[in-house]
């Protein structure tokens, strides 16, 4: 059969066995299914439209526990209890969340911030009315469901929160089109209302590799933050960043200036380095309040705030260019030591040490180092974890598959795709890869076949471009 050929082939590669076919063409194209239909047998129809709505985001991380194969929704639940009871965060606090490309860190983190939310309702409850996390979880899956609406809502600006339960229960209900689930939803927005104005712990997202440009970060940063806090913490600490944002805005006609403020360098430094400044800007320079100044207020602001905390959550620092992972990383450590601020960062450490050692011609893991306090690695994958995700996966796109497919892929597992889909992202990345293939295939196919062939088309070009090749030689 032309499927145990492909095996002995996908066996070969990953064995290192060298006697693949000579002259074969790299990096090979794009799948001709013109030709390669020949090679599998009529079996099973597959809707076309169906597999292309299965297609996953490769990059979009989970959130629901529910969703989680891997066991990473344990792990997040104890990370998210060790911020919400971390006593030392008086005097700040930086966390890192470290991991391969495609490990599922983002997904860690997004769960964690869920669990966060949480763990707040769950106190906020009344008495005899307290919800446990399993129960939030089943009224956080019918909110979800609306939330969208409820953004927009917000956006014209509808006050939801004086109208009438009926009416709101009403509007959900029409929504969803269930009454069960407009009850949940109602349910866990009456919860969110309850904290909303005074959260134990409130969460700040920052993606600085959405700013253009590494001289508009610091005061990207410190705009989210005063924006978030202004709303939330009261005027003394939102006029605290104010002033310590319009302190750094000064600065900007530097170019490059910014790792120097935001570490706290001196403007003496700066001028002496040749920079050419105008009088008007020299004299902005020269007065008012110093960086540190600024900074004393504003951690004196935030020590006022009894049993708050302050989450700021930065994940895929490993994105940026080296110059702009030393700007990040050094705004976090000059900003690392106000009270009540607690960083959760996520990163490649490999990668982001790399990138720590270029951009400052220093050792990057020494540079790092010296600012992240409680640095964790997202638990590692078993074999059976990535299984399953492929299971779940490939079940979806193709349904159950009858005893002898169900060996069939059980030995292709064994033999090739343990070898090749080591992380959550390349299993997701193959899923998308093999439900193209079936939206493009409105005939019949041979699922395992097909399964192989893609692992080869992604893993292998030389291989599966010899196997184009020679197509009538292993189907004669």
């Amino acid at each position: 059969m032309i499927s145990q050929n492909l095996s002995s082939l996908a066996t070969q590669a990953v064995h290192g066995v060298s006697d693949r076919p000579a002259g074969v063409v790299p990096n090979g194209e794009g799948t001709d299914w013109n030709q390669v239909s020949s090679l599998v047998q009529p079996k099973r129809t597959y809707n076309s439209l169906t597999t292309i709505r299965f297609m996953k985001h490769s990059d979009r991380p989970i959130y629901r526990p529910k969703e989680d194969l891997l066991g990473r929704a344990k792990f997040s639940l104890f990370l998210a209890r060790a911020i919400d009871n971390l006593s030392i965060a008086k005097d700040g606090f930086v966390i890192a969340v470290t991991g391969e490309w495609g490990s599922g860190k983002s997904s860690v983190v997004e769960m964690t911030a869920r669990y966060l939310i949480h763990l707040e309702l769950e106190r906020a409850g009344k008495p005899g009315e307290e919800e446990t996390l399993g129960s939030l979880e089943t009224l956080a899956e019918a909110y979800d469901l609306l939330k969208d609406r409820l953004a927009e809502f917000n956006r014209l600006e509808l006050n939801f929160r004086m109208a009438q339960s009926e009416y709101r229960r009403e509007l959900f209900e029409r929504w969803l089109g269930n009454e069960s689930q407009a009850i949940q939803a109602d349910r866990y927005w009456t919860l969110l209302k309850r904290i909303e104005d005074a959260p134990r712990t409130i969460q700040i997202r920052f993606s600085p590799w959405l700013i253009a440009g590494h001289a508009e970060l610091a005061s990207a940063f410190l705009s989210e933050i005063a924006r978030t806090l202004g709303e939330k913490l009261g005027s003394e600490v939102r006029d605290a960043f104010a002033l310590l944002l319009q302190r750094l805005s000064e600065f900007a006609p530097i170019a490059g200036a910014g790792l120097d403020l935001a570490t706290g360098g001196s403007t003496g430094k700066l001028l002496a380095s040749g920079a050419s400044l105008s009088g008007k800007i020299a004299a902005r320079l020269t007065a008012g309040p110093t960086l540190d100044e600024l900074r004393d207020r504003l951690r004196s602001a935030l020590k006022k705030l009894p049993s708050r905390r302050i989450l700021v959550i930065v994940d895929d620092l490993d994105r940026l260019t080296p110059s702009e992972a030393v700007e990040m990383v050094s705004l976090v450590k000059s900003l690392g030591d106000l009270p009540n601020v607690i960083y959760l960062l996520s990163f490649d450490q490999t990668n982001l040490e790399r990138l720590l050692s270029e951009g400052t011609k220093l050792n990057g893991a020494e540079f790092l180092s010296k600012i992240i306090q409680y640095p964790v690695n997202v638990p590692p994958i078993l074999g059976r974890g990535l299984a399953r995700l492929l299971d779940a996966d490939l079940t979806e796109i193709i349904g159950e598959l009858d005893s002898s497919d169900a060996q069939r892929l059980g030995r292709t597992w064994y033999f090739a795709f343990r070898y090749y889909l080591k992380t959550p992202r390349d299993v997701r990345l193959y899923g998308n890869s093999v439900a193209v293939a079936l939206a493009s295939q409105r005939d019949f196919v041979d699922p395992i076949d097909l399964l192989l062939l893609e692992l080869l088309r992604l893993h292998e070009p030389r291989i599966y471009n010899w196997v184009r090749e020679n197509l009538d030689e292993l189907t004669s």
